[in-house]
């Protein structure tokens, strides 16, 4: 007999649409609505059951004897570190600081292959942000700098960048939708207008834009050789300039970037630069930067840090309360130097070699410390764990609270009733172990 969930939460992608419909069917879903094919891959697809509740040192173990063994571990740890957690509930990562703080622990939250978040821009400078909602109805251009929503965020140009705005006393009516990448992909062909991005050029293209948007009319600007700004960047001066006075003469704008596009200097300096032409489009207009979002909850994990420790990652509690030192105590910076003892990686792969963000050096220290896995599958990383547990399937068995990319929370409620302990609880039960 089958069942049918309306108003789910997706955690497939950054969007976290709030309006799905799943048809259950047993314990397996059968249908999702309306047509995605990011959600599609994620509810439909197969998932191999985990071959026990828990295994120790690859051999599969009773519960009960996998958590007094981690909790051997922890104790006997003197410097551990926990890190992940960007495919967890609100409540897990509530757990988890807990967990850290009880063990004076480092906690960093890491995507899926073990790269840390990096708030320095949002830090230093602050952020002009809005709700999505506020977005889709209020915009009147939008700007996909570097990315391609069309793939990864598939839903986020039907609900916001193609949704009708509505000026005061006007009908609703198209926004202007321009993609900045660095050849034709799927976005370009829905957007109004497409630039092209020289590859790596992210900072020096922001530059000119912000150089135009500055000046009182683009003949203003000064640049000795126009010639070379297509060559470094990919796009003529004419056509950043057309962007720049895109930017200055809308209503309102918005500017949505991939937050994990590298670059010679790493993503947060594209961020940066990004926060600072919005500010400087304030003197003309209202402006806002969001990122496009990650899979899963690494809005919540920044969050709840934040509020638990003040800092939203790389926090250390050896000293007995929360500190941070941003690139010094993240994850991959801490294995690197072989400082952590012990490890508990929570819903992340960083020893999966095709996707790894980890360094080499940084990946023989996992191998060499005590690491207990907390997943919903048997990843690379929990074969080779001292001791793996397995948690319910995220986003599917699982119930909580998830934030969406622009930090409004989300109710997530399990399609599928668990049938193993969440990570809440069990990171619950070994802090009652060590107590």
């Amino acid at each position: 007999m089958s069942q049918t969930i309306t108003d789910y939460v997706c955690t497939a992608c950054g969007c976290l649409c709030d309006d799905l419909t799943l048809t259950i069917e047993g314990r397996r879903i059968a249908r999702v609505e309306p047509p995605c094919p990011v959600a599609a891959a994620f509810f439909l697809g197969e998932r191999p059951a985990p071959p026990a509740a828990a295994m120790i040192d690859g051999q599969p173990a009773e519960l009960e004897a996998a958590l007094a063994r981690a909790a051997e571990i922890l104790q006997a740890a003197s410097a551990p570190l926990l890190f992940g957690l960007q495919h967890a509930t609100v409540d897990a990562q509530r757990a988890a600081v807990a967990l850290a703080d009880r063990l004076g622990a480092t906690i960093d939250p890491t995507d899926a292959a073990g790269r840390s978040q990096n708030h320095a821009a949002i830090q230093t400078l602050g952020a002009v942000t809005a709700t999505l909602g506020e977005v889709a109805d209020r915009s009147d251009l939008i700007v996909y700098w570097n990315c391609n929503p069309a793939v990864t965020h598939p839903r986020h140009l039907e609900r916001i960048a193609r949704h009708p705005y509505a000026a005061p006393g006007e009908h609703p009516t198209k926004r202007r939708v321009i993609v900045v990448a660095p050849e034709r992909n799927a976005s370009t062909s829905l957007a109004d207008d497409a630039l092209t991005l020289r590859t790596d050029s992210d900072l020096a293209s922001l530059a000119v834009v912000r150089a135009i948007a500055a000046a009182a009319t683009p003949a203003d600007v000064r640049i000795e050789n126009e010639d070379q700004v297509e060559r470094q960047t990919g796009a003529s001066l004419a056509q950043w300039a057309y962007l720049a006075e895109r930017l200055k003469h809308a209503r309102y704008a918005a500017i949505f970037y991939a937050p994990d596009k590298s670059d010679p200097g790493g993503a947060d300096p594209i961020a940066h630069s990004i926060t600072e032409l919005v500010r400087d489009l304030h003197r003309h207009t209202r402006a806002v930067a969001l990122p496009l979002g990650e899979p899963g909850n690494a809005a919540g994990a920044a969050q709840v840090l934040a509020w638990q420790t003040g800092f939203p990652n790389a926090v250390n509690f050896a000293a007995g309360y929360p500190q941070s030192v941003p690139g010094e105590s993240t994850a991959g910076a801490i294995l690197e130097r072989g400082e952590a003892d012990a490890a508990i990686v929570i819903a992340a792969d960083p020893l999966n070699p095709p996707t790894t963000a980890l360094s080499a050096a940084a990946q023989d220290h996992l191998k060499q410390i005590p690491t207990i896995v907390l997943d919903d599958h048997a990843t690379e990383t929990a074969k080779l764990a001292a001791v793996a547990i397995f948690t319910p399937t995220f986003g599917i068995e699982t119930s909580g609270e998830v934030f969406r990319s622009d930090n409004i929370a989300l109710p997530l409620r399990a399609a599928i009733a668990p049938t193993r302990p969440t990570a809440e609880e069990l990171m619950q039960r070994l802090l009652a172990l060590m107590n």
